[in-house]
């Protein structure tokens, strides 16, 4: 799901702005729990089957939680 949230985002102008909108997205739909999960995911596996762009914004969300 969060490969299809960056699908989304990856034409905006810039990679700041596509990274910043897939985080946003994340805060705002997807609950406490499933962001947790995620952020887990990544750290232990260093989100190998996400998109860069998903990666970073996940890395953007750990940083701000």
């Amino acid at each position: 799901m969060a490969n299809q949230i960056g699908e989304f985002f990856k034409n905006y102008p810039t990679t700041e702005e596509a990274v910043e909108g897939i985080a946003n997205h994340l805060r705002k739909f997807w609950s406490p729990s499933m962001r947790q999960r995620i952020i887990g995911y990544v750290e232990k596996t260093e989100g190998e089957k996400l998109a860069p762009l998903v990666r970073l914004a996940v890395e953007k969300l750990k940083s701000s939680s």
